[in-house]
Order: C-alpha cells, then sequence, then structure tokens
C-alpha cells in the first residue's frame, strides 16, 4: 500500500492520505454551540433546576466555592448561543424558597 503525502494549503502541515479498503472517510460532524460559567450552587441544586431542560447537554465539575456548568446544543436544536447564556443567568439567579 503506498502512503501519498501532500501539502495542506492552509497551515502547510502535511496529511496522509491513503487509497483502499482503509481510506479515510470525512466525517461530516454537527456543529455545537456553547456556553459556560461557574455558578455559586452546588450540583444537586443546579439537577433539580436542569431537569425540565431539553435538548442541551449539560456539564458539571466543582470548582472552588461553586460549580463550573457547561452547556452545548448542536444547531440544529433551534437554539443559539444567547439562549445559553440566558439559560445560565436563570440558573445564576437565587431561588426563593419559603421558611417551612
Amino acid at each position: 500500500m503506498s502512503d501519498a503525502r501532500e501539502l495542506s494549503p492552509l497551515n502547510g502541515l502535511v496529511h496522509a492520505s491513503r487509497s483502499g479498503r482503509n481510506a479515510h472517510f470525512a466525517v461530516e460532524a454537527h456543529r455545537m454551540i456553547e456556553a459556560a460559567r461557574t455558578l455559586m450552587k452546588s450540583e444537586p441544586e443546579l439537577l433539580e433546576q436542569l431537569a425540565s431542560v431539553k435538548g442541551v447537554e449539560v456539564t458539571m465539575a466543582e470548582k472552588g466555592f461553586g460549580t463550573r456548568v457547561e452547556l452545548r446544543a448542536g444547531e440544529s436544536s433551534g437554539l443559539a448561543e444567547v439562549d445559553l447564556e440566558q439559560l445560565l443567568d436563570r440558573l445564576a439567579e437565587p431561588q426563593k424558597h419559603p421558611f417551612a
């Protein structure tokens, strides 16, 4: 099997190009929109608020005294980055719970 090399016109890097049964096929990846912020709330508190949100991937990690929240959605979801930022704004708002 021969291994032809060619320069990419975009960045000058050398890329291997193969033909045959082990050829690499280009896969079109779905574009994603993202927004992230560190919120001063616990993971369980945030999970409770995110329970009703559909079509958004959520990743959380403890960071200092808060939780780093990363939101992702496909461009085909109908959401825009501004929608994810607004969701983070709502999550950041203090929740008023009356004393029982």
